[in-house]
């Protein structure tokens, strides 16, 4: 089951840090699944934001679908 833009999860860094998370963009809603944004390009499942309480700054990343609960 594919999740949804908007939706908050958590996600397991490979440090084994958990974090939350909102899905920005999916690669199942693009033609070739392939995500590709002008300052994103990536063969992953999902493009994400990290909340981070301790920083303004929001991070985006790449995350596969089997990192994320």
């Amino acid at each position: 089951m594919a999740y949804e833009i908007g939706q908050k999860l958590i996600y397991m860094s490979p440090s084994g840090k958990e974090v939350i998370v909102t899905i920005l963009k999916r690669a199942i809603d693009f033609d070739n699944e392939f995500i590709d944004e002008p300052n994103f390009k990536g063969n992953f499942d999902y493009l994400v934001s990290i909340e981070s309480a301790n920083s303004i700054e929001t991070k985006k990343i790449f995350c596969r679908h089997i990192d994320l609960k």
